[in-house]
């Protein structure tokens, strides 16, 4: 019982985490991914990147960041 209710909680702090990550990026991802009335347009020059958050449980607050995608070398 325990180990479920800490899975729940996991599970909610996840799609918290998520929901705060679509928020912050600021375009359409498209097809299939998510769309933005308010920013519908897909955005590659500022946004062809990840989006990663941190919760502060001291201050109670997220920090959301970007971070650039690195290219994958081939290894011959």
């Amino acid at each position: 019982e325990l180990m479920r209710c800490w899975e729940n909680i996991h599970r909610l702090w996840q799609a918290e985490a998520h929901l705060r990550a679509l928020l912050f990026r600021e375009e359409t991802r498209w097809p299939g991914y998510y769309y933005r009335a308010d920013f519908p347009e897909l955005d590659e020059k500022n946004w062809h990147v990840f989006v990663n958050c941190r919760w502060d449980p001291q201050s109670g607050e997220w920090a959301m960041n970007k971070q650039e995608i690195l290219p994958l070398r081939r290894l011959s």
